[in-house]
């Protein structure tokens, strides 16, 4: 498995998709591949090679920060303060009157559930197919944009664009989590990051994994490649909104980490909820985010895993043998982010596999490869 990687790794440096990356696998759990390789920076073309890839690398994560988001949301269900099928307007009014395309009201309320599930119709604008809707979305600019906002101003430019379907009726992948963060933070009284350090962090023993990185650890965090110019301007955008205070934690998309720090959290995963005997989630609970949330006939995360995958609350999930585009058994759960960052989870096997790497361009087939790889 080592060399495997070892050799999709080195391809991907040389081909100018990342600079360097970190892979960290655990079976049974017990660690089973180690890898750092490649440079801190992405370099010129023809440019003398940079610092080496350090171990203790702070990533920007992206999308790997809603399925810790979504974990803290099951905590709150655990507790009996927010139900799955809770409309979401009872916790943001702000976003109650939001209608359909042709004006119309939705058959019903988007509820919580929906958006773990991203079927509430609150897609990003890269992930808006109606032509008519994607002219509204890009007037409100909310992808560029999104964490330089406060809270009160994302809730009000998202009430200004239509539902994209009606609730239950179709995965479309967007800011679902980022109204997630914030009913969080409203039945709790604190901004998301408190609460993620007060109960999913601090008791992970996540110490390096938040929303905003100091300037000090800036050394510490990778780039990409100079022409990988969609990873630049998600990374620069954080750099601008912790400049600015972090207006917003972005539940979506806004935490940074190291392999180790994350290697927690998924390893609880990997335990069905559970770490040195301590329960986070309960196993109904696990049991309710891992499963196929998505009904007959609603298209699922195909983009973003190929066939052969339904979403549950937060991840997506394997379900059944069959077609995929990588050797994966029923009830394995993945997800990624935009900037090259990927985590796969088998809680049969009691198995997880990271990869963090600045790698936008060609972040889809890495993360198969990176699965292939695994074995």
């Amino acid at each position: 498995m080592k060399d495997a990687l070892a050799r999709m790794l080195e391809f991907h440096r040389a081909a100018r998709h990342c600079p360097g990356a970190l892979v960290l696998v655990e079976r049974d759990g017990a660690e089973v591949a180690r890898l750092a390789t490649g440079t801190m920076q992405g370099e010129a073309p023809g440019a003398a090679a940079g610092e080496p890839m350090r171990t203790d690398a702070v990533f920007r994560i992206a999308s790997l920060t809603k399925p810790v988001v979504s974990v803290l949301a099951m905590i709150l269900v655990d507790e009996g303060r927010l139900g799955l099928d809770d409309p979401v307007a009872r916790h943001l009014p702000e976003i109650g009157a939001m209608r359909l395309l042709d004006g119309s009201a939705p058959g019903r309320e988007p509820t919580i559930r929906d958006l773990m599930r991203h079927t509430a119709g609150l897609p990003y604008g890269g992930e808006t197919r109606d032509p008519r809707a994607l002219e509204k979305v890009r007037a409100e600019g909310l992808d560029g944009r999104l964490p330089l906002l406060e809270p009160a101003a994302f809730l009000q430019s998202l009430s200004r664009l239509p539902l994209s379907n009606q609730p239950g009726a179709a995965f479309r992948y967007g800011f679902s989590t980022d109204v997630l963060g914030l009913v969080i933070e409203r039945i709790l009284g604190q901004r998301l990051g408190d609460a993620l350090a007060e109960r999913v962090l601090g008791p992970l023993g996540m110490r390096e994994t938040g929303f905003t990185v100091p300037a000090a650890q800036h050394p510490r965090m990778p780039r990409a490649f100079p022409e990988d110019k969609a990873w630049h301007g998600f990374f620069d955008m954080f750099v601008k909104a912790d400049q600015a205070g972090t207006p917003m934690h972005s539940g979506g998309g806004g935490l940074a980490s190291t392999i180790d720090d994350y290697a927690r959290f998924a390893r609880m995963l990997a335990n069905g909820g559970a770490i040195e005997g301590r329960r986070l989630i309960s196993e109904s609970a696990f049991a309710e985010m891992t499963r196929d949330q998505l009904a007959d006939g609603v298209d699922g995360p195909f983009g973003f895993t190929g066939p052969g995958f339904g979403f549950g609350l937060g991840v997506a999930v394997r379900q059944a043998w069959g077609v995929a585009a990588y050797p994966c058994a029923r009830g394995e759960f993945t997800w990624s982010g935009v900037t090259g960052t990927a985590m796969f989870v088998d809680p049969a096997s009691r198995s997880f596999a990271l990869m963090f790497s600045c790698n936008t361009a060609s972040r889809m087939i890495t993360r198969f490869e990176f699965r292939r790889a695994i074995g």
